[in-house]
């Protein structure tokens, strides 16, 4: 999950082309999981052993150490051993029956999670591919990555939880995968007969990593190895289900109700939601990132997610460990004498109306600037960029240096886009900078944090999200904005390019910037002098139209 939200910032800021969705998505992936499971008809008996360990050194404390070791004859016959320093399991399946012999009362699901991850990569495949089915699609250095949104809710609120599945082009291999109840990442793959295996699994928060050291065929094993009706075995075997909150619920045990802390930024109402594991007596064991529409309610939901009881789940008449979503409605306040700011949507659409003539003044417009920027060769060169805007559903911005250029245009429903040349990536981010707010479609309100700030004199309110140190400096991978006291855009900050917007002159009631000075680590490094702006006379038609680069607007915060 930690994978995606990155790679969601990423083509948010960027505005990476969606590809269409087809049938073959679906082969693509089917294909891509069966090549790397293990646990499946076909596969050649094998035995496998894996270390198990903390993928981080700051989480060396976590206790997520171990190791599992896999006897597998056929899907109806295995044997499994797990071993970390809280839980012991041995596991014997033959013909439909089960043995198990436990050491500890409690399967951790991080370790119940990687143990079967390691030879049977996606759990419940079918259902995957349904969510597969529906998925947004994408391209982004190498890796077609398929997403989804899983919904939870108390039955007053909800909340969205992302899944996702990523295949390497090159390789037809799995890169990363989670979804409910999985959460993995595959590296290293080596092949096996006619199998390709990952021999490096990482999974979990705390993450561990499952390094394979041996994968070898069968061999020989002991007689009554398989046995799964022998002596001494438990009565009661550990099983874990998913389940559905709803149902997850009606077990839910009355609680004292939260006490939500005072915010002082973001929204005061909304939801907050974990994956949680439950052991057999009813008790949470382990609590998945909480993922919360203000990040100021993570950790007081965190802990009173960490107090709930319920009882115990049954199946069959026996307790059973039980993997779910709980979803928590808050409702709070801010601190006295903190002042309470507009919601971030107001500011931004304030700005974009004041700032941006596509957005405010309904009148036709030309907009013609001229740039300079530093090349893929190192040469600084002037460049030329073209807004033509008719309406909405008709218009044109093109950026173009040398041999290079950036078109995106819309023509009534059919949007554009052209790239060209070895400078077209810089381009595109021309385009940012000349219209740099997001559209509220692709941002949430609790991931901005406002406060007011002085810029060269003049006050304004900052707009933030992502890390700022104590001094407010906002961190390289955070975006900020500056709007003035009359609400129109002076600065902004994405991917630690800084934008500087000066000398306005008014447009039909919006006022156009223009000049605009883009820096790196404070220093200058292009301008964008805008030349004019004026009415657009007679415009033809097939301007807006290029014909074989149809373009859907999606994974982009652009609003045109």
């Amino acid at each position: 999950m930690r994978m995606y939200r990155l790679i969601a910032v990423l083509v948010a800021v960027l505005g990476f082309p969606a590809l269409g969705h087809s049938e073959d998505d679906v082969v693509i992936v089917k294909k891509a999981v069966e090549r790397s499971t293990l646990a499946q008809p076909g596969t050649k008996p094998f035995h496998l052993k894996a270390m198990l360990a903390p993928t981080r050194d700051s989480d060396r404390g976590s206790n997520r150490t171990g190791d599992v070791e896999i006897w597998w004859a056929s899907p109806t016959r295995w044997r499994r051993e797990v071993r970390s320093p809280e839980f012991q399991q041995i596991a014997v399946t033959k013909d439909g029956h089960e043995w198990q012999k436990n050491d500890g009362d409690y399967f951790p699901e991080w370790l119940r999670e990687i143990a079967a991850a390691l030879i049977e990569p996606v759990p419940s495949l079918d259902q995957m591919l349904e969510q597969v089915k529906g998925a947004d699609v994408k391209k982004l250095k190498g890796s077609t990555y398929f997403q989804w949104t899983m919904i939870s809710t108390d039955g007053n609120v909800q909340a969205g939880m992302g899944g996702s599945i990523a295949v390497t082009d090159s390789t037809g291999l799995l890169f990363y995968g989670g979804g409910f109840g999985w959460d993995f990442s595959y590296r290293n793959y080596q092949s096996f007969h006619d199998r390709m295996v990952a021999r490096t699994v990482s999974a979990g928060d705390p993450e561990v990593t499952a390094k394979v050291t041996t994968l070898e065929d069968l061999g020989n094993v002991p007689p009554g190895f398989f046995d799964a009706e022998t002596k001494g075995g438990d009565a009661q075997p550990l099983r874990t289900v998913l389940v559905e909150e709803a149902s997850s619920r009606k077990n839910l045990l009355p609680s004292e109700p939260v006490v939500w802390p005072p915010l002082q930024d973001g929204p005061l109402e909304g939801a907050a939601t974990a994956q949680i594991a439950i052991d057999r007596a009813g008790k949470v064991q382990e609590i998945g990132p909480v993922i919360a529409n203000n990040p100021g309610v993570v950790e007081v939901a965190r802990a009173a997610i960490a107090a709930m009881r319920f009882k115990p789940y049954l199946e069959n008449d026996l307790p059973v460990q039980v993997v779910s979503r709980i979803t928590l409605a808050f409702k709070t306040v801010r601190p006295a004498g903190v002042e309470n700011f507009e919601s971030a949507q107001t500011y931004f659409e304030r700005g974009r109306h004041l700032s941006f003539p596509a957005a405010a003044s309904g009148v036709p417009y030309l907009l013609r600037a001229e740039f300079e920027v530093k090349t893929d060769v190192g040469t600084v060169e002037g460049g030329k960029y073209v807004d033509t805007w008719i309406s909405d559903s008709q218009w044109r911005r093109e950026a173009s240096i040398g041999e290079s250029r950036y078109i995106r245009a819309r023509h009534g429903e059919k949007r554009y886009e052209w790239a060209e040349g070895p400078n077209a990536p810089l381009l595109r981010l021309v385009l940012k900078a000349m219209e740099p707010i997001p559209s509220l479609d692709t941002f949430v309100e609790s991931d901005w944090r406002i406060r007011r700030d002085t810029i060269d004199g003049v006050k304004t309110i900052r707009l933030m999200a992502g890390y700022n140190s104590p001094d407010g400096k906002v961190d390289p991978k955070g975006r900020a904005y500056w709007f003035d006291e009359t609400g129109k855009l002076v600065k902004s900050y994405f991917m630690g390019i800084e934008t500087q917007r000066s000398q306005f002159e008014d447009f039909s009631g919006v006022r156009v910037s223009r000049q605009i000075t883009i820096l790196q680590k404070n220093e200058p490094k292009s301008w964008i002098h805008v030349t004019q702006v004026s009415p657009a006379g007679t415009i033809p038609a097939d301007t807006f139209e290029l014909p074989g680069h149809e373009w859907d607007r999606v994974f982009t915060d652009e609003v045109r």
